[in-house]
């Protein structure tokens, strides 16, 4: 799925208290990272049958680097360094990977850059999680004992399905819904691509206010996070000139977790994807609430996940050519990726500095030039959105609508 105007790399950011010592920091990843057998391999024969090979000479020099922005002539702010970072492709002759530890007048932050061939999302967040510690200098944070974001639908095919003859239903049913799917409402954030990318991410809101305005409404957190990511895609779209009323659709691809509660196996891609149209046409913001949990709802029963997961499966056996067909077409049906990630409850600490913030940015496949990333964190919710640089050049727009809509709703909602 790699393409010049759309990298597949999953890009995250650790904001420290402090500024860990390179040496530990260093010796931290030898020890901690370096034991996943991908981070020491690379690929080879991309265009034909891509295959992982050790590398031999791997340099930490090279995936590790110290960036003091405060020095710099260009006067790059982190937030320049990570649009800058997300423009540029990771070298496919190297390990998939790179670590920066950025220092500006703000602080300092840990910007990851991983491939997702590697693993996926939720893989990738327990990977970084993994070099964490509970206090400093105390014990290592075990994301599969302790962080378990798993979605519970279903346990693999248990319970999903019935009896065989529900699951032929269910499949065929989601088939054809793929197949079928008419391609989405074109509005501008759709069209060409470019290798130049956007980027924002907000403050995080209280998680304890997030869990109020769903209990007010009878509704789940995600519910709650994706309602008040589709009011703030309305009014982008509203104060673009757009007009939502008269969109049919705004879709968005969902990636689902599929790893079991018992799943410690760190890399590798296990999620599907599910399709939700989201309500942006709809004026009244109660009313969008209603129809976003009835379609999460209707999703969550159809089985849609596994079906995706196998299809995708099944994509990576065949032609690339084929491949890139399929992609661009299911890529058609969306305007935009929506992920939504729970994090640690507790603050965590990186080579003994204490992570104040966690943010991620989701990549987009085929011909999606929009991402937005939901994560939670010791009783914070954040929102993060990396866009193209010619279909959403403002993506802080939406991140601030974002929490603006949640303060004006549990306002409304007391």
């Amino acid at each position: 799925m790699e393409q010049p105007e759309n990298q597949m790399v999953i890009t995250g950011m650790l904001q420290l208290s402090n500024r860990p010592g390179w040496q530990a920091f260093r010796e931290l990843i030898r020890q901690r990272l370096l034991i996943f057998a991908r981070f020491r391999q690379r690929v080879i024969n991309r265009e034909t049958i891509p295959l992982w090979v050790p590398d031999e000479n791997i340099d930490l020099d090279y995936h590790l680097r110290q960036v003091d922005l405060r020095k710099s002539s260009t006067e790059l702010t982190l937030h320049a360094y990570i649009e800058k970072l997300l423009s540029i492709p990771l070298d496919f002759d190297r390990p998939l990977w790179e670590l920066h530890l950025v220092e500006t007048a703000g602080g300092t932050t840990l910007v990851a850059k991983l491939h997702h061939c590697i693993a996926d999302g939720i893989a990738l967040v327990r990977i970084l999680l993994s070099l964490t510690t509970v206090a400093p200098g105390g014990a290592f944070f075990e994301p599969h004992r302790e962080y378990k974001p798993v979605r519970r639908t279903g346990q693999r095919h248990s319970g999903l399905f019935n009896s065989a003859g529900d699951g032929i239903r269910r499949i065929t049913k989601a088939l054809y819904k793929f197949v079928s799917m008419p391609a989405d409402t074109a509005t501008h954030v759709k069209g060409a691509l470019q290798p130049l990318k956007k980027a924002a991410w907000s403050a995080s809101v209280p998680l304890v206010e997030v869990k109020f305005l769903a209990a007010k409404y009878k509704a789940t957190i995600n519910d709650i996070l994706l309602w008040l990511a589709c009011g703030a895609l309305r009014r982008y779209l509203t104060e673009a000139g757009e007009k939502p009323e008269t969109a049919s659709s705004f879709r968005v691809s969902i990636p689902v977790n599929l790893r079991g509660d018992t799943d410690t196996l760190m890399t590798g891609n296990q999620f599907g994807l599910v399709f939700l149209e989201l309500p942006v046409g709809i004026e009244n913001g109660q009313e969008r609430l209603r129809i976003v949990q009835r379609r999460m709802n209707e999703i969550k029963a159809s089985g849609e996940a596994w079906v995706a997961y196998g299809v995708l499966s099944l994509l990576g056996k065949m032609p690339l050519i084929v491949e890139q067909f399929i992609v661009n077409f299911l890529s058609s049906k969306c305007s935009a990726v929506v992920t939504n990630v729970p994090g640690p409850r507790r603050p965590l600490y990186l080579a003994g500095a204490k992570i104040e913030e966690i943010m991620f940015w989701v990549p987009k496949s085929g011909m999606l030039g929009v991402g937005i990333s939901l994560i939670s964190y010791n009783g914070g919710v954040s929102i993060g959105v990396a866009s193209d640089a010619n279909r959403l050049p403002q993506p802080e727009k939406v991140t601030q609508y974002f929490v603006e809509m949640f303060e004006t709703e549990k306002t409304k909602a007391l």
